[in-house]
């Protein structure tokens, strides 16, 4: 079996492109034959996971013609767009009707949470659509001594204190405003956000936000490896407002971290409020949540004692598996698809 990835290196769509890296990694670890050169011939199955630049649209309608089965990974929606980069709220209509006719095109469409596959069938998506986990590494995130004494040096913070910590580029939907002003409650706490930032996401928005930051937050945008951070900080805290799946919550888990996040419906299943996670709905929330994790070790230990379990169903492998077991199933009725036309 010979899959070509699909994956456009554009700036917007670097959680895109994270995600399909590590899909390749686990598929090759299975025997999968997978190749991401964009003039690759002679492949079995296409699977895209940029839905940018337009030029994809016409790999994906040149594939369906020559009989080859297409899976279309579904990292965006229109939903999930607002508040990224500057002026996607306005064309997030413009922006859900490109999605749907792109992801229409597939054969199948894969959702990394039950909440993104609902989101697409409102929008008219009509193709099969199979829910699929984004994934976790769990070996490459879990706790690391040396990670974490490796980021506390680097950014000279004391071995001492208690870190808060977000992960994810800088941008409005990320909840970037909040983060300051949550800090701001905790003079005694650092607070860190980690993750790049473009001048295409909100920049007036986002550099008042971070001109306003008390002096206890910081924010790193050349963090080498993410992992690092996952072990070096204490508390993650996600003040984002849309998340098709949350992989940073995911990787924050498997490191033991302790979640306090806003209460979203892709988070179901995997968060559970004051067991898995404490979850939020405004900034009042937000402060005693921390308050409560911060002054309690005990609450600490169970909140990432139990949600680490949860992520058994996300591992990598298990995750390959499933995906080899669709493109299987999409291989067998390649027949009927090409006596069909398709």
């Amino acid at each position: 079996m010979k899959v070509k990835f699909l994956v456009t290196p554009v700036g917007l769509m670097m959680g895109n492109i994270e995600s399909a890296r590590r899909l390749k990694n686990a598929l090759s670890d299975q025997g999968v034959l997978v190749t991401d050169d964009r003039h690759a011939e002679g492949y079995d199955l296409l699977h895209v996971h940029t839905p940018v630049p337009p030029s994809n649209m016409t790999e994906v309608k040149r594939a369906r013609r020559k009989g080859v089965p297409v899976v279309i990974h579904a990292h965006t929606t229109a939903e999930d767009s607002r508040g990224t980069w500057t002026g996607s709220t306005a064309l997030s209509g413009v922006t859900g009707m490109y999605l749907t006719h792109f992801y229409n095109l597939g054969s199948v469409v894969l959702a990394p949470s039950a909440w993104t596959k609902s989101t697409l069938e409102k929008r008219g998506v009509k193709v099969p659509i199979e829910v699929l986990s984004n994934g976790i590494d769990l070996n490459r995130f879990k706790f690391d001594q040396e990670r974490r004494q490796r980021f506390r040096a680097r950014y000279g913070i004391s071995d001492r204190a208690k870190v808060v910590y977000s992960i994810g580029v800088v941008c409005v939907k990320k909840g970037v405003e909040d983060f300051p002003k949550v800090a701001r409650a905790f003079p005694d706490l650092t607070f860190v956000w980690v993750g790049r930032r473009s001048m295409l996401y909100h920049p007036l928005r986002v550099r008042i936000a971070m001109m306003r930051s008390p002096g206890n937050a910081r924010f790193l945008h050349d963090v080498e490896d993410i992992a690092d951070a996952h072990s070096g900080c204490d508390i993650f805290f996600t003040p984002s407002f849309t998340e098709n799946q949350g992989m940073a919550v995911m990787e924050a888990m498997a490191a033991g971290r302790p979640v306090v996040a806003r209460d979203l419906p892709s988070y179901s299943g995997l968060l559970e409020n004051e067991k898995s996670a404490l979850l939020c709905g405004d900034l009042d929330g937000f402060v005693s949540s921390i308050s409560r994790i911060s002054q309690d070790q005990k609450l600490a230990e169970s909140l990432a004692g139990q949600g680490y379990p949860r992520l058994m169903e996300h591992d990598m492998g298990k995750v390959a598996g499933r995906l080899i077991a669709i493109y299987e199933s999409l291989l067998q009725q390649r027949p009927k698809q090409e006596a069909t036309g398709a």
